[in-house]
């Protein structure tokens, strides 16, 4: 059936390319678990966000925790992180939110936190989690949340609600801000107010004048040139063409 109509299903390997639909489910049989895919943008709660996870590893090499401790104790929200070894911006990432962590499990308000590798290999992926004193998916398990948050940059955090609304994207952008307290205020369920325009991170995005990467601050467009962004200082330098100011997106 193309294109598959009503419920997905597929294998969560990244080098599996098997999609399935309902009807199909049954019939077929495959090395590796089949799981329901989400649809991205329809809301789920915590226990079907993560059904896709067998278990889930611990700090230490052996640790397996299940899966359902993420959300046993009723938080008001889980962070996703979602980072790879071979960036150093990653890594830059992992070991400033590694020590922020701490600080918040430390204090009255623990976050919830959960690792997805974006890691190419089994190696990178056991020595970056070795980093990290919160729980991470399995190797190689990753897919199906992935293409549910629609293949987010690296590295994202993406804060979810008990309700599973996302309550923010750009968990990245508030911890680098407001460090530690973005994880207190998270761990009470609580949104922090919408970054200012000069401290927003515009991810996958460069400035052409500059080359400040990834962009931060406004955001200038030339749609004559194509593909052609500014900050805020080399648009005051001026363009040949006219340039477009980029709103800063929404949270969720």
């Amino acid at each position: 059936m193309y294109p598959i109509a009503g419920v997905r299903y597929g294998c969560p390997h990244r080098d599996c390319e098997i999609n399935l639909c309902n009807d199909c489910i049954c019939k077929y049989t495959h090395q590796h678990s089949i799981v329901e895919y989400l649809i991205p943008g329809k809301q789920y709660s915590f226990e079907q966000i993560f059904a896709s996870v067998p278990h889930l590893l611990g700090p230490t090499h052996d640790e397996r925790i299940e899966t359902k401790t993420l959300w046993e104790n009723t938080p008001k929200t889980i962070g996703i992180y979602f980072s790879a070894d071979r960036c150093p911006p990653d890594r830059d990432m992992t070991s400033t939110l590694a020590q922020y962590y701490l600080e918040a499990h430390a204090s009255e308000h623990p976050f919830q936190l959960v690792f997805v590798s974006r890691d190419n290999n089994e190696e990178s992926f056991n020595k970056y989690r070795a980093q990290m004193a919160w729980p991470v998916f399995p190797f190689n398990t990753e897919a199906a949340l992935v293409e549910y948050f629609q293949y987010p940059p690296m590295p994202s955090l993406m804060i979810i609600k008990a309700d599973g609304t996302i309550m923010t994207r750009r968990g990245r952008n508030y911890v680098l801000s407001k460090g530690v307290e973005a994880l207190k205020a998270w761990a009470q369920g609580e949104k922090l107010p919408p970054l200012p325009a000069t401290e927003f991170e515009w991810s996958g995005v460069y400035c052409d004048g500059c080359e400040m990467s990834p962009l931060i601050g406004q955001r200038y467009y030339c749609s004559t040139c194509g593909n052609y962004d500014l900050c805020s200082a080399c648009e005051k330098k001026g363009h040949d063409h006219p340039l477009e100011l980029i709103p800063q997106p929404a949270d969720d």
